[in-house]
């Protein structure tokens, strides 16, 4: 039987990285991080950041041609995934706690974080509304009981988390941001490469994700998301290769 293309890549970025300089591999980590925070934060709001942009305040960590709300938005975001990568490469449990704490993160000094809607909110444009905010505690509950005793494979167990969260909406603000991150949680602690949405391939994203929501079809996304970790795989080999 043809050995899946998924884990063909991921051997093969194994057997490259055992003769990489660690600093090769650590200048890679560095621009994915700004790519995907890039990525998940423009998507989201009216945040729109260069990319070269986002790059340079990840330095400076101050640019005066932008709000401070922008500029915060970005930083936490590479703080939130820095703290995901350590939390996932230690095996910490993805529980509650753990949501609440990447959550008050992504949102530090906007607003107060890690606590879940008491309002009700509406989605522009979908045709799945979030549930009404009674709801929340005993959907985010069901949500931690059914990824516990998830049984299917690590990508699968990764998108049914981020499209969980996603259809919870369990916050005010920054759902979307979190739910790609607990993506990544699931992938990392998996030993797979973490991956980012395009901003051009939001279209794309939103009608496999509204496919979970109204027909709880996770295969879809599934799928979208097997192909864009396939493709940073080859991107990373390419970046590697020696």
């Amino acid at each position: 039987m043809e050995k899946d293309l998924l884990e063909v890549e991921r051997q093969h970025l194994s057997n490259v990285v055992k003769e990489c300089e660690q600093q090769q591999i650590e200048d890679a980590e560095k621009k994915f991080a700004l790519i995907y925070t890039y990525d998940a934060v423009g998507m989201e709001g009216q945040n729109r950041i260069p990319y070269e942009d986002v790059k340079r305040l990840s330095h400076a960590k101050a640019l005066l041609e932008y709000s401070e709300r922008e500029q915060k938005e970005i930083l936490n975001h590479l703080k939130a995934f820095e703290f995901v990568k350590k939390e996932a490469k230690e095996n910490k449990p993805f529980n509650e706690e753990k949501l609440k704490d990447i959550h008050e993160i992504l949102v530090e000094g906007i607003f107060q974080g890690g606590v879940y809607r008491n309002v009700n909110i509406s989605i522009f444009g979908a045709s799945h509304q979030p549930p009404d905010h009674v709801k929340v505690y005993d959907r985010m509950s069901k949500f931690f009981i059914n990824i516990d005793n998830f049984e299917g494979t690590v990508l699968e167990k990764a998108t049914y988390a981020h499209a969980s969260i996603a259809k919870i909406h369990p916050f005010v603000d920054a759902n979307g941001r979190l739910a790609k991150l607990a993506l990544n949680y699931f992938l990392i602690q998996g030993d797979y490469l973490p991956i980012s949405i395009p901003l051009e391939m939001r279209e794309i994203y939103i009608e496999r994700l509204e496919s979970f929501k109204s027909d709880k079809d996770l295969a879809p996304l599934t799928e979208f998301f097997k192909s864009l970790l396939i493709k940073q795989y080859e991107e990373l080999l390419k970046e590697l290769d020696i």
